[in-house]
């Protein structure tokens, strides 16, 4: 089932216009299917993009985590051969 289609406009600055129907052409596809692909891979790039910073956050967490245990077994180990 093919999804409806929906109008807007936007203002944008004539040399990026100019690209644009320069890429269209070359592609052959009219100025809608450009534009169209382009918000697709844009809205693609940013979703790329926050799911890149989260998982650098989380394993920055996941890393302070694993220091503090590697610290908390450690001086366990040393605690235990101090005592044997």
């Amino acid at each position: 089932m093919s999804e409806g289609k929906s109008k807007f406009t936007a203002s944008v600055r004539e040399s990026l216009v100019e690209s644009l129907d320069k890429k269209a052409a070359q592609l052959k596809v009219n100025r809608s299917a450009a534009v169209e692909k382009a918000i697709e891979v844009w809205l693609g790039k940013l979703a790329e993009e926050e799911e890149e910073e989260y998982f650098a956050k989380h394993a920055q967490e996941l890393n302070e985590e694993a220091r503090s245990w590697n610290a908390l077994v450690a001086s366990e180990l040393l605690r235990r051969s101090w005592d044997d």
